[in-house]
């Protein structure tokens, strides 16, 4: 009888169920994007545009006040590649699949996914909306005012929150709520690795690879004050003697404060960048 053989194909598709399986936070992340994407015969090349929601303000009274739709949008830049390179021999390709991916696929996503993994989590130095000052151990508190910031932003509330804790923190946070982490079937199939359970409106996994953030020499203060008014641009200019800010830094300023992002009624809190 004729050799069955594995196809790329075969590989490929079991490569990228694996890698999904392994990836907790970048298979968390909404993946929706602009359709402009998916259309035949227009390529879009590596810059994929991603809507932003539209806004409008709201009048008073009974006369018409009309005003223009302006959609925007950001570019997401498709700058990173990274791969594992294999060869196989023709006796490794007639493997059964699962065979194959134990000896193969398995530890060659493995290595990948942690490299995607550390690449993601390096985004989190761009986000403004932090949680300051989480001290020496995590808590229910902490997570929950995490949980405050994503709706005080109308981040939408369906039950796809992530909440993702080094390996300490881990130890920690289900030690002291264990009691809330039930053993229901939907924790029994933990579809990807590191995963705790739900509770507090998170999905909550375990990450060995979230890293720490190094802050400048920046003294920890509530609202800087800006050096000269009327400044404009992607800088600003503020009384700080030589201490100095890193990226991930998180600033406010003295009388800047949030808005709502619809009613833009003033929020009393500092706005953060």
């Amino acid at each position: 009888m004729a050799n069955s053989l594995l196809t790329s194909t075969m590989v490929t598709r079991e490569a990228l169920r694996v890698l999904h399986q392994k990836l907790n936070f970048v298979g968390s992340i909404t993946r929706d994007y602009d359709d402009s994407y998916a259309k035949s015969g227009a390529k879009i090349g590596d810059s994929l545009k991603i809507r932003l929601p539209n806004q409008y303000t709201v009048r008073s009274g009974a006369t018409l006040s009309t005003q223009d739709t302006t959609e925007s949008s950001v570019t997401l830049q498709v700058a990173t590649q990274k791969g594992v390179d294999t060869t196989f021999t023709s006796a490794e390709l007639t493997l059964s699949l699962d065979d194959f991916a134990d000896r193969i696929i398995e530890p060659a996503m493995a290595v990948l996914a942690a490299n995607i993994e550390a690449d993601a989590f390096n985004m989190a130095l761009d986000v403004y909306n932090n949680v300051n000052n989480i001290g020496s151990a995590i808590s229910l508190n902490k997570v929950l005012t995490g949980r405050k910031v994503l709706n005080d932003n109308l981040a939408p509330m369906d039950d796809q929150r992530t909440a993702l804790l080094n390996t300490q923190d881990n130890v920690d946070l289900v030690d002291s709520l264990k009691g809330l982490f039930q053993d229901s079937d939907a924790i029994k199939s933990q579809y990807r690795d590191g995963a705790m359970g739900r509770t507090a409106g998170f999905d909550f996994y375990e990450n060995t690879l979230l890293g720490t953030s190094t802050t400048g020499t920046a003294a920890s203060t509530t609202g800087y004050l800006v050096n000269g008014a009327s400044q404009t641009g992607s800088s600003i200019a503020v009384n700080t003697g030589s201490t100095t800010f890193k990226r991930g830094d998180i600033v406010t300023f003295a009388g800047c404060n949030r808005v709502h992002p619809e009613t833009k009624a003033d929020t009393g809190s500092l706005q953060q960048f």
